[in-house]
C-alpha cells in the first residue's frame, strides 16, 4: 500500500502536530488584593470594582483615558510641582571609559594610517585595500573617520597626521559655522 508521501509530510510537520489544550489561561478576579500601601487597603471596598475603588481615592483606573474622560464634572486638583534644579541633580562619579575615549587605540591608529595617505576622501579610503586591511565599508570608514576628527585633545592617544591638521575642529575649514 502507498503512504503518498505521509513520511514527507510528517518530517514537514504538516501532520501529525500536537494541539496545546488552552484551558486555565485566565485568572480569576481577587476582591481581597494584597497591598503595600496601608491606606489604600484601609479605604478599599470588596464590594466594589477596582475602578470604582481607585475613583473613590481619587485615583484613576486607566490614566491614559483621561484626555478622553469629559463626563466628570468634578474638576480636577493640580498641585503645583516643584521643578528640579539644575544643582538638584547629583553628578555622576566619573565618566565611562566609552565616554573618555570613543575609539579604542587601535582604531585611531588605523585611522591616522588611513587619513595620512587619503584624507578625508572616504571612498578612495574604501578601495585600498592596503591601507583599508580590515575592509571597513566606506559608511564605516566615515563614522571613525568622523569620531577621530571629534576627539578632544585630552581624548586622542595617537597623533594627528599633518595633512588632516585642517580638518580638525577649530582650525578655520571644519567650522560650520555660518
Amino acid at each position: 500500500m502507498v503512504s503518498h508521501g505521509r513520511d514527507r509530510k510528517r518530517r514537514a510537520g504538516r501532520i501529525g502536530k500536537v494541539k496545546i489544550k488552552t484551558f486555565r489561561t485566565w485568572t480569576r478576579w481577587n476582591p481581597k488584593p494584597k497591598f503595600g500601601d496601608k491606606r489604600v487597603k484601609q479605604h478599599w471596598d470588596t464590594n466594589k470594582s477596582p475602578s470604582a475603588n481607585l475613583a473613590s481615592m481619587g485615583l484613576l483606573a486607566l490614566p491614559n483615558d483621561l484626555h478622553n474622560s469629559h463626563q466628570s464634572s468634578t474638576p480636577i486638583q493640580r498641585t503645583t510641582a516643584t521643578v528640579v534644579e539644575l544643582f538638584d541633580i547629583p553628578e555622576s562619579d566619573k565618566p565611562s571609559y566609552k565616554s573618555r575615549f570613543p575609539l579604542s587605540k587601535e582604531d585611531e591608529m588605523y585611522m591616522a594610517k588611513c587619513m595620512a595617505k587619503w584624507g578625508d576622501d572616504y571612498a578612495s579610503m574604501f578601495r585600498d585595500i592596503k591601507t583599508n586591511e580590515m575592509q571597513h565599508t566606506e559608511n564605516q570608514l566615515r563614522k571613525m573617520g568622523s569620531r577621530y576628527l571629534l576627539l578632544t585633545p585630552s581624548q586622542r592617544r595617537v597623533p594627528v597626521p599633518e595633512n588632516i591638521q585642517p580638518l580638525l575642529p577649530g582650525n578655520g575649514s571644519a567650522n560650520f559655522e555660518d
